[in-house]
């Protein structure tokens, strides 16, 4: 038996993965299926028809072939703040605990999404130009969702092995893994007969029943459990409460088809899939020469660098520590070799690599338009202006550090030729060209969100595939990390659509509202308490945490007060970076220490990032009080 589970462990990879792998590459079929389109488009003045709906019923598919795969590589977003505090066996408890939330969760979004699609089939809903039947496709991803239970039941079975150990007997193992699946079934039925009496008096005392399931929530994701089944099954569990368990599940079913389905969407994987072969195309490194070469000849010109290779990997990526770590492996070594102190070199890298959820396009960017319903695009060109001013921002911190302390930076940098000034120009085209398409053609009108994805996307495999980066390995690698993240985020995003939805019914963002009203104080002193709250929120947590959790209640109050929301979502991105490099707990400072080992000590870093950290505060402060530095922009388009 227990050898069995390992095998079957072994056995749903390698399955799943090929069906990920079937699913990516539909997603970069169509990516270069959308460049076509816009080809014909903007030169022929001609169009596939009905190429949206294609895309829409096909990327549906695509994505949910990820979760299978997702769930067998265990990419589950947790809060791990009490992590270091609690032992390796209270850790794979609570592990076994996650898995079993996940379980309970992917077996109702299998059973409702295939409800779905019955539905679909028996009104015989067909696309509207096309008219293409769409309960074919729906049915698809209600049994890719079936795999993922499937899967998600070994990895359960695989997690109890592993609580209880190897030496256990068969028997032990079997009694464990049954006796909590039957305890499983029997906490949903109950919690779902219980919710159901009390539904009529459940709008009497709203706040009681928010107050008990938000504090549940979060103490079930401080206990390791992952954020996508901690608010998806809180969310499930509220509407529940408040109407009843039916409707509650109908949401579920119907919710996650219409995200899956949902033409915006589609910009994250394929963003992904951007950063994935832009990464394996070498872009990070061109642009990393092309700031070295341009700003060598200042003192500190090599940190200096290091900011502007992250501002251009972050463009790439559209992740943060994926930036820090990428550029720290290069810049961290290159740095301390030529002399600069360990605090400005650690300090340098992990504060850069906050630009990487800044500049668009963005991943934090995206999630926020989803919770908030705002433009995709609208946000994208609303973050260019603070991404440079961020960047600015950190040159100019870098410019203080080595007046004050000339230690800290050699005196004389490299002297850099005229000609290997225009080889890293020349090298670097391919990044610029990128993001200038991407985001330009985005500015201009030329293309939507989803089809600047596909460009970039479809652009990035070119330039890996014409520079031989896609050899052997190569392009599955980028397609595993791209079903990673894609089956992470998606899975994330139906559990805070779950949770939104709760909260909206509850009436939460209303009392919220009525409260910070009745305190009869300034706008500008809740938006101070809001940053306050999110800084010490960041340097704790991941950023989409942060934002499932806080963006349905919070961004009402925002707009109730007359603000844009455009304009909070660019702050609450940049407030909560900045939590990432905040001590006590700065995540991006622990990514360094790791990159530095024994050779950097953790108060090190801290002392070295706190310039930038005054430097991101001073941006938050112009931010907020000039809207127009955020808001100008976008309205040009």
């Amino acid at each position: 038996m227990l050898h069995t589970i390992d095998r079957l462990d072994q056995l749903a990879t390698n399955i799943t993965r090929k069906i990920a792998s079937v699913g990516v590459l539909l997603m970069l079929i169509i990516a270069i299926l959308t460049v076509v389109d816009i080809i014909l488009r903007l030169f022929v003045n001609a169009s596939v028809p009905g190429f949206n709906e294609i895309i829409q019923l096909s990327m549906a598919v695509a994505i949910a072939s990820t979760f299978p795969a997702g769930v067998t590589t265990r990419v589950n977003l947790t809060i791990d703040i009490l992590e270091r505090n609690v032992s390796d066996q209270t850790r794979k408890i609570c592990g076994c605990i996650g898995s079993l939330f996940l379980l309970v969760l992917f077996t109702l979004l299998a059973l409702r999404v295939g409800v779905h699609a019955v539905h679909l089939q028996e009104r015989n809903a067909i696309s509207l130009f096309l008219e293409i039947p769409e309960a074919p496709f729906m049915m698809a991803v209600a049994v890719l969702f079936v795999l993922a239970m499937l899967a998600q039941l070994i990895v359960f079975l695989k997690d109890v092995k592993d609580c209880i150990g190897n030496s256990t007997s068969n028997k032990k193992l079997i009694i464990i893994s049954v006796s909590s699946l039957l305890l499983a079934v029997i906490v949903v039925v109950s919690a779902g007969q219980t919710a159901e009496t009390l539904v009529p008096t459940a709008l009497d005392s709203a706040g009681t029943w928010v107050a008990i399931l938000f504090v549940t929530m979060w103490l079930l994701a401080l206990a390791f459990i992952p954020v996508a089944a901690a608010t998806g099954l809180i969310g499930v569990l509220g509407t529940s409460i408040f109407l009843g368990s039916n409707p509650a599940l109908s949401v579920l079913g119907s919710e996650a088809a219409e995200y899956l389905g949902n033409i915006q969407l589609a910009v994250l994987p394929l963003f992904l899939m951007m950063g994935g072969f832009a990464a394996q195309a070498g872009l990070a490194s061109d642009i990393y020469k092309l700031a070295h070469c341009l700003l060598a000849r200042f003192r500190g010109g090599l940190a200096m660098a290091t900011i502007g290779g992250c501002a251009g990997f972050g463009a790439l990526t559209g992740s943060s520590i994926a930036t820090a770590a990428t550029i720290g492996q290069v810049a961290l070594p290159e740095m301390r070799k030529r002399g600069y102190s360990a605090g400005l070199a650690a300090g340098s890298v992990a504060a850069g690599g906050t630009l990487g959820q800044l500049i668009p396009p963005s991943t934090a960017i995206i999630l926020y338009a989803i919770l908030a319903e705002q433009s995709i695009g609208q946000l994208f060109v609303a973050a260019v202006i603070p991404a440079l001013l961020a960047v600015v921002a950190y040159i100019l911190a870098i410019m203080a550090v080595v007046t004050y302390s000339p230690s800290a930076a050699p005196k004389i940098e490299d002297k850099v030729s005229l000609d290997e000034l225009m080889s890293a120009a020349k090298g670097s085209i391919g990044v610029l060209l990128l993001f200038g398409v991407v985001i330009g053609g985005l500015y201009g009108g030329l293309f939507t969100a989803t089809e600047s994805a596909a460009v970039g996307a479809g652009t990035a495999f070119l330039f890996a595939l014409f520079r031989g980066k896609l050899k052997g390995q190569a392009l599955w690698d980028v397609m595993a990390k791209t079903t990673a993240m894609t089956a992470m985020i998606f899975l994330l995003i139906i559990g805070a659509v779950n949770f939104s939805f709760f909260v909206a019914i509850s009436g939460l963002p209303e009392l919220v509202t009525n409260f910070i009203q009745g305190l009869d104080v300034a706008p500008l002193i809740i938006i101070a308490a809001f940053l306050v709250l999110y800084i010490l929120l960041g340097s704790v947590m991941d950023p989409f945490p942060i934002m499932v959790i806080t963006v349905p209640i919070i961004a009402p109050v925002i707009g109730d007060m007359g603000y844009s929301l455009i304009w909070w979502g660019i702050i609450m991105v940049s407030v909560v970076e900045t939590g990432m490099i905040t001590p006590p707990f700065g995540i991006n400072v622990f990514v360094l220490k790791n990159i530095a080992g024994g050779d950097v000590p953790l108060p090190t870093i801290f002392k070295g990032v706190m310039p930038f950290v005054v430097a991101d505060l001073l941006k938050l402060v112009i931010l907020v009080l000039f809207p127009a530095v955020i808001l100008w922009l976008p309205s040009t388009m």
